[in-house]
């Protein structure tokens, strides 16, 4: 399902097909009143038809390769949550709770065996922090991506917004035979104008698409650096009573 932003320019998108398809049939309507004596006025204006469909076909494949994949901010932000929620808070909360200021066996054991113990237990603090840190980290960089969509999509929606307004426009001025040439000029310049906006939201969506990819890369060579064991104690000198004694 796609995000309320994406549907937007959906359907801005089929409004300006509408519009298109509006001045196409206004312009035909308009030259089969025109006498065939008037040919030398009407050649110049199919030309520009011409130039005009080219331009459309155009302005169409690239819009149209654009909703084949949209992207989903929404489904970014809900995932960049996830990660807080599921996985950074009950982290952290799993740290705090395992602190040697936390636990009362360090209070209550001495020894080799009580030392063995303590030492991995930093260790295993780190270890959970880095994990929270990069759910965090994970959080910032998906809300950036499902930010940088919005954008997108936003600039779409004004790009096919600046076409409906020269479409229309272009539609009244056509009609009469006279004015036609200059609605095909105007509608010509409002879907330069619409690709070139086009054009300007994919440049800085890459842009950012290349940032993304490059924290990404980052946050799993982190993740590589986790490992892939749980921090133990040394057993070793655990195993004899004389191990631990009671701290008194």
């Amino acid at each position: 399902m796609n995000s309320p932003i994406v549907q937007q320019a959906g359907d801005k998108s089929k409004e300006l097909e509408r519009k298109i398809q509006e001045f196409f049939d206004k312009v035909n309507d308009v030259l089969d009143w025109v006498p065939s004596f008037f040919s030398d006025l009407i050649e110049p204006i199919k030309r520009g038809m011409d130039a005009l469909k080219q331009k459309v076909k155009e302005f169409w494949d690239r819009v149209n390769q654009l909703f084949d994949q949209p992207g989903s901010p929404d489904r970014c932000h809900q995932v960049a949550a996830e990660w807080v929620d599921k996985v950074g808070n009950i982290i952290g909360d799993i740290s705090g709770h395992i602190g040697l200021d936390k636990m009362q066996t360090n209070l209550d054991w001495q020894g080799r065996g009580a030392e063995a113990y303590k030492a991995a237990v930093p260790a295993q603090v780190s270890g959970l922090n880095s994990i929270k840190d990069l759910a965090n980290q994970l959080r910032g960089s998906l809300d950036n991506l499902g930010n940088g969509i919005e954008s997108f999509w936003t600039a779409m929606i004004a790009a096919l917004v600046a076409f409906v307004v020269g479409a229309a426009g272009a539609i009244i001025a056509a009609a009469t035979v006279v004015g036609i040439p200059v609605a095909i000029g105007a509608i010509l310049t409002a879907a330069g104008v619409s690709i070139a906006l086009i054009t300007t939201a994919i440049l800085s969506v890459q842009s950012l698409t290349n940032t993304i990819s490059t924290e990404q890369n980052t946050i799993a060579q982190k993740v590589h650096d986790l490992g892939t064991e749980w921090a133990k104690s040394n057993v070793g000198a655990m195993q004899e009573k004389s191990d631990w004694h009671v701290m008194t």
